[in-house]
């Protein structure tokens, strides 16, 4: 301000400078004032490495973002991932090494997007390399959309399936994978959505006991299968067999008939019932004994 002072004097007579006008003044007065502000609100110099007061929110260096950080703009994709994203729930920026700087005209997507390569190997072969045909949403990878885009490849993650289907031809080779496994993937159906079941006790666990899906006609089933679960579709052997009082009524189905449509002999069991004379005589068992569900004794 001592600057300005004597300005001020002269100011208030104009007459010493009668060349120079009040305006010329008054803007000379004003300049040197800011000059003086300047000055006052200038930096004061400090020691190199002395400390610097800082407010509170500036007193800590930039940390990396976290996932949660990321997720305040990106709640959808962090909520997909919170809940179902397998073993992708790691630090987004461990895939997101570049973000936020899309420009329409000057930077793409793809130039910015994560590739799966960085982590992923051809996981499939390079039949199945373009990851997303599958794994459309990167951020839940198991959750893939059943739908007939991923027919062609089907055959590669499951090939022996594929081969059931072609080598045991049944009404089944004929349908699109997805008309069974619809929904996502993985998605097993129950066999009642498309068949009518054997009798109205049965379950899911009864018709894949006999019917594998893949290869549906090759009826199986285990050693110690229940009589009434063969009853589904034998119902008249069955009332029969329980009807008879003998003792295959004790016997499992399977002891008989280890084999679907398969049958032992009965010399098996009984291998010298009667005399060797009476045997040629009557060679089948049938002709005095009936059908062995139903026994004359």
């Amino acid at each position: 301000m001592k600057f300005i002072t004597p300005l001020l004097h002269y100011s208030n007579t104009p007459a010493r400078f009668p060349s120079m006008g009040l305006k010329v003044w008054t803007g000379l007065i004003f300049a040197v004032f800011a000059l003086g502000l300047a000055a006052c609100s200038a930096p004061t110099s400090r020691e190199p490495g002395a400390e610097v007061d800082l407010p509170a929110i500036y007193a800590e260096g930039v940390k990396p973002m976290t996932p949660e950080e990321c997720g305040r703009c990106h709640p959808h994709f962090y909520e997909l991932i919170r809940t179902d994203g397998g073993k992708h729930r790691i630090d987004c920026m461990e895939c997101h090494e570049k973000f936020h700087i899309y420009r329409p005209d000057k930077v793409e997507y793809r130039d910015i997007l994560p590739k799966c390569s960085s982590c992923h190997e051809e996981v499939h072969g390079p039949e199945l390399a373009q990851c997303s045909a599958c794994h459309s949403e990167v951020h839940t990878p198991l959750n893939i959309p059943a739908d007939r885009s991923l027919e062609h490849g089907c055959y590669i993650c499951h090939p022996e399936v594929d081969k059931e289907m072609k080598t045991y031809v049944t009404q089944h080779t004929e349908l699109y994978c997805h008309s069974c496994h619809h929904t996502k993937h993985r998605y097993a159906p129950e066999c009642t959505e498309c068949h009518q079941p054997h009798t109205t006790e049965m379950t899911q666990a009864d018709c894949v006991l006999c019917h594998p899906p893949h290869k549906a006609l090759q009826v199986v089933y285990p050693e110690d299968i229940a009589p009434a679960s063969c009853a589904g579709c034998h119902q008249n052997a069955y009332d029969m067999l329980t009807e008879s009082n003998t003792k295959h009524a004790a016997l499992g189905c399977a002891r008989c008939h280890p084999e679907h449509k398969a049958i032992i002999q009965c010399q098996e069991c009984h291998p010298e019932p009667h005399p060797e004379s009476m045997m040629q005589a009557f060679p089948a068992c049938g002709r005095c004994h009936g059908v062995a569900h139903s026994l004359i004794q």
